[in-house]
């Protein structure tokens, strides 16, 4: 098995960090924004989620928070693929507007235990995996509409 390691891109969210952190530091309120038709595959509680997507179960849990700065995944049993997922967030001043709210400069690490097969297979789709979800959370972040549907992340 080889390490694989993902670093995402960088987005700007117009957000504090605080706020961010709080959103995916408690993973039961990521399912309580699905719509209704998405919300029977999957299951949470505030430290754990998994979910069913055809035929496969994923599942991943808080391994470690940082308060305000960064939120550590990583898979739960019986989850097929050793993962770390990291989101970071970092605070962004403005300083064309010092009295306005603190930005975040936000990014997504991701390290899995891959071997051969599954890399030649995943490997050049991980990067677009980690910089979709980036964007598809920017966006939630930004009161936009998002497409939760599995098929587009793959």
């Amino acid at each position: 098995m080889a390490d694989t390691n993902i670093i995402g891109k960088s987005v700007l969210i117009d957000r504090q960090p605080a706020v961010l952190y709080s959103a995916l530091g408690d993973l039961s309120a990521l399912v309580a924004n699905l719509p209704e038709d998405k919300k029977e595959m999957v299951t949470a509680t505030q430290d754990t989620i998994s979910a069913s997507f055809q035929g496969l179960n994923f599942g991943m849990k808080v391994a470690e928070r940082e308060p305000f700065s960064r939120v550590t995944f990583t898979q739960t049993d019986g989850t097929p693929i050793d993962f770390s997922v990291k989101a970071f967030f970092d605070a962004v001043d403005d300083p064309s507007r010092p009295d306005a709210d603190v930005k975040t400069n936000f990014h997504i690490e991701l390290s899995a235990q891959l071997g051969f097969m599954m890399k030649m297979m995943l490997g050049g789709k991980l990067q677009g995996l980690v910089d979709k979800l980036t964007d598809t959370l920017a966006a939630a972040a930004a009161g936009q509409p998002i497409d939760l549907n599995p098929e587009a992340f793959v």
